[in-house]
């Protein structure tokens, strides 16, 4: 792994449960396996500010959004930077709520890893 590329690739990030639940190794090897590249990764932790900020786009327009940030600010989080398109890869992440995901579309990150619309593996 390098220094991030930026261009042709998209961001994942692991949430906090799902590093803290073990997650973190079977995530990369779905992604891996269903063909995408990996460019990047880092770890950190985001304070309330930064997850926020990152969040921004979902203030006031879904009710879990204090929750995301809390969530989001609970441990280490780990940027994975895919190589490919973004719709692409939206696609094989899942719907956010993965109790859909796991009916719609089974083999998806969020189907296999998430729990609710809060902790559902991956942003």
């Amino acid at each position: 792994m390098g220094t991030g590329r930026l261009n042709g690739t998209t961001l994942c990030l692991i949430k906090p449960h799902a590093i803290n639940g073990g997650n973190t190794g079977k995530i990369i090897n779905k992604i891996s396996s269903s063909g995408y590249d990996i460019s990047a990764l880092e770890m950190y932790n985001l304070d309330k500010a930064n997850a926020e900020e990152f969040l921004e786009i979902y203030k006031g327009v879904v009710t879990e959004y204090s929750q995301m940030v809390t969530e989001l600010c609970s441990g280490p989080c780990l940027a994975v930077e895919v190589v490919g398109e973004h719709q692409s890869f939206r696609e094989f992440v899942g719907p956010a709520d993965p109790e859909i995901a796991r009916h719609l579309r089974p083999n998806t990150i969020r189907a296999l890893f998430g729990k609710d619309k809060i902790f559902n593996s991956v942003h």
